[in-house]
């Protein structure tokens, strides 16, 4: 039996989309120091795949009443709760692929429907206003981010869960910058 939203994760990435972790077992360790993440995940293809820390639970909060977080897979379901780690050696574009919103232009506010026609690898036209503009730029509306480095948090329906200021106030001093989260469905 999968979990009905197994596809989907939360995603915290630095404000700086050109941030990269270097290297990036410093960062893991760090993120292990803070108990946001424990040990890997051999199962998992992604050596960068970790089991949520003893601390997971305070920096991220579950809306409604009885939440139901699975934190090991099991025999009857192999979707649970993990995060992982990723880094790309140039920025990347993650958004949602399921319930997917189109993207408002930082210079007329206005949804662009058809971005993908008109996306490059750094930017997009607007149809509305011709305004080519940077990918970062625009209102994503917590559906999309662009960067090197992401956590994933799986196992997460979009707004089921909510990052703490604690966590978001550790990732920057570990970083040296702020960030940010959105949700992406596959």
């Amino acid at each position: 039996m999968k979990s009905s939203h197994g596809k989907c994760s939360l995603y915290l990435q630095p404000a700086q989309p050109l941030y990269t972790a270097t290297p990036v077992s410093t960062f893991i360790s760090a993120l292990q120091q803070t108990g946001l993440i424990a040990k890997r995940i051999e199962s998992q293809h992604d050596s960068n795949a970790f089991f949520s820390g003893d601390k997971y639970l305070d920096y991220i909060a579950y809306m409604g009443c009885a939440p139901a977080i699975q934190f090991e897979a099991s025999a009857h379901n192999d979707d649970f709760c993990f995060i992982k780690i990723h880094q790309y050696p140039t920025a990347e574009l993650i958004h949602s692929q399921k319930q997917a919103r189109a993207p408002h232009c930082p210079a007329c506010n206005k949804a662009v429907k058809n971005w993908q026609h008109t996306k490059t690898s750094t930017s997009i036209l607007c149809q509305h206003c011709n305004t080519t503009s940077a990918i970062e730029t625009f209102n994503w509306r917590k559906m999309a981010g662009y960067g090197r480095l992401f956590i994933e948090i799986t196992d997460i329906f979009p707004k089921e869960a909510l990052p703490q200021p604690l966590l978001l106030y550790k990732l920057a001093q570990i970083t040296g910058t702020d960030w940010l989260y959105f949700y992406s469905c596959r």
